[in-house]
């Protein structure tokens, strides 16, 4: 396993910032991994499920290896801070969840969010004083034990199939190409999703 560091680096290269969300994301993936005894996946060996698409959804891709575009990163959108991983080789997955009140942001910290946010009019000192307070929040998360911040339990794996390549198909409507499987005949025309809902 790459060095806190390491990771830290990657994952701010690719997300853009240091924050607490992305912080989150780390000790979970680096805290999944090693109770799997897995490494990050090359091809669809990993499988992350996210319930939800807040910052910390950016470290697990680049963690876990787990993607879109390989189809082993899937996204619930059920709200929580909470994140399976699946290793399809050892047929194992654990699930990690932020426990309740396990990260308190600072009642100045939770005034700047929401005017840094788009709730309000911050001044440059405030934007400043937010990011300071924030990267600040992110470092400790980082310092944490991964049990003090979150619960984990091991569950069935629900291994999901391997991701399916297909040819595409064009939509009797739009003419656009689409994978043949996400037509559906309707009224004798093979539509895609874009065209069956307008």
């Amino acid at each position: 396993m790459n060095t806190l560091e390491d990771d830290v680096r990657r994952c701010v290269d690719f997300h853009g910032h240091l924050c607490p969300g992305l912080a989150l994301g780390i000790v979970a993936a680096r805290a999944g991994l090693e109770e799997l005894g897995v490494d990050r996946s090359h091809d669809e060996e990993v499988v992350s499920c996210l319930e939800t698409d807040a910052c910390c959804a950016d470290a697990v891709q680049v963690l876990s290896g787990s993607t879109f575009g390989k189809g082993n990163f899937i996204y619930r959108d059920v709200g929580k801070v909470a994140m399976t991983f699946i290793s399809r080789d050892r047929e194992s997955s654990v699930r990690l969840c932020l426990k309740p009140g396990a990260i308190r942001l600072s009642d100045a910290h939770r005034a700047l969010m929401d005017k840094v946010m788009g709730r309000g009019n911050p001044t440059e000192a405030q934007h400043k004083e937010f990011w300071r307070l924030h990267n600040q929040r992110a470092e400790e998360i980082l310092r944490m034990p991964w049990s003090d911040i979150f619960s984990m339990t091991t569950v069935a794996p629900a291994i999901p199939p391997k991701a399916v390549i297909e040819p595409s198909a064009l939509c009797d409507r739009c003419g656009e190409p689409v994978m043949a499987s996400k037509l559906k005949e309707i009224d004798g025309r093979a539509l895609c999703l874009t065209c069956r809902s307008t």
